[in-house]
């Protein structure tokens, strides 16, 4: 069996900033983490990066080396510590499995691996990383006689960007590939960052500042939950849209409100007023790349409970109906940018 790491060309990693400066798995940059050090924790994390390339190997062995190892009291170990694998054209992609760990905190370094098996046919593989934990690296195993290529391009040149909370991070898809930006990059084959931070994403100016300096496509603006009250978030949500628009005039953004509008109605309700009124006062400006995403329409009106694990993070349930709502907004403008390139 042939060994490559995922730093090896012409296997490409795409959703991580670092990675292309110095092959770190971190998704912020230190001089980030140094100056807003409430992001340590989760900016070192790997979420959505992606490890993407071409094989005809039919058996696939994928080693994944962990620097933590987290225990999530609303997931699994796979949705908390696995990193999900798909094969073949990524809007119709098959999920082949999850490489996860299944020991304890004690294992030093923390090893997860598995071989899967392929058609032997020339496909694309795209691994989505762990949500949750610290990468050290990561390996990938082909036969011998069979071949790496390059992976096939992603339809934008330029990430669409999410910032947001826990929900944006992923919390609690049954496993990484089912979260809302996971699940919209296979549906339109777009390239994406995920700047979800656990109650940490709280539309402080200096991350705006960050996220206005990175090329990227599309913005989509989604802290809503983080914001303790929406007293707070209308004292940060507006300031935090100028700072970007402002380097960025032509930039679609798309707001979104948190999707629990049907469990938490009055307290969302107040919510989706502040980022309307976001909204509402750049068209008033003659804004034409502004986009509101309303979370009243996210779960089913039967039984919204049935979407959360908790009554405020979407299950594999919610994440579904989310993607389905955010892609009627998100498809036609991802389109149309795409055809610019």
């Amino acid at each position: 069996m042939k060994m490559f790491s995922c730093h090896d060309s012409p296997i490409r990693v795409f959703g991580l900033m670092n990675f292309y400066k110095n092959g770190s798995l971190m998704r912020l940059p230190e001089e980030m983490m140094e100056k807003m050090p409430q992001l340590r924790q989760f900016g070192s994390r790997s979420t959505g990066g992606r490890v993407c390339f071409r094989t005809d190997t039919k058996n696939l062995y994928i080693k994944l080396v962990s620097k933590t190892f987290i225990r999530d009291s609303f997931a699994t170990q796979v949705a908390s510590s696995g990193m999900d694998i798909y094969t073949g054209d990524r809007t119709e992609g098959i999920f082949l499995g999850s490489v996860f760990p299944t020991g304890f905190r004690g294992t030093d370094p923390l090893v997860s691996e598995k071989t899967f098996v392929l058609q032997g046919e020339m496909t694309d593989i795209t691994m989505y990383m762990p949500k949750n934990e610290i990468l050290d690296h990561i390996e990938i195993g082909i036969d011998d006689g069979t071949a790496i290529e390059a992976p096939t391009p992603y339809e934008n040149e330029n990430p669409v960007i999410f910032y947001g909370s826990s929900i944006t991070e992923g919390g609690c898809a049954g496993r990484v590939g089912n979260t809302y930006n996971a699940a919209l990059s296979r549906q339109l084959n777009m390239d994406y960052i995920n700047f979800g931070f656990s109650g940490s994403a709280k539309g402080e100016p200096e991350m705006a500042e960050f996220i206005a300096s990175i090329p990227m496509s599309i913005f989509v603006m989604d802290y809503d939950y983080n914001a303790p009250d929406a007293e707070y978030l209308a004292n940060t949500h507006e300031n935090f849209f100028k700072i970007i628009r402002e380097k960025n005039p032509n930039l679609p953004i798309v707001m979104l409100s948190n999707p629990n509008y049907r469990i938490k109605r009055e307290d969302s309700e107040k919510r989706l007023a502040v980022i309307r009124k976001t909204y509402e006062n750049a068209v008033a400006k003659g804004d034409r790349n502004a986009y509101l995403v309303s979370g009243e329409n996210f779960y089913t009106e039967s039984d919204p409970y049935a979407c959360t694990v908790d009554g405020i993070h979407p299950n594999d349930c919610g994440f579904y109906h989310m993607t389905k709502e955010v892609r009627k907004t998100l498809e036609p403008i991802f389109r149309s940018v795409c055809r610019k390139f």
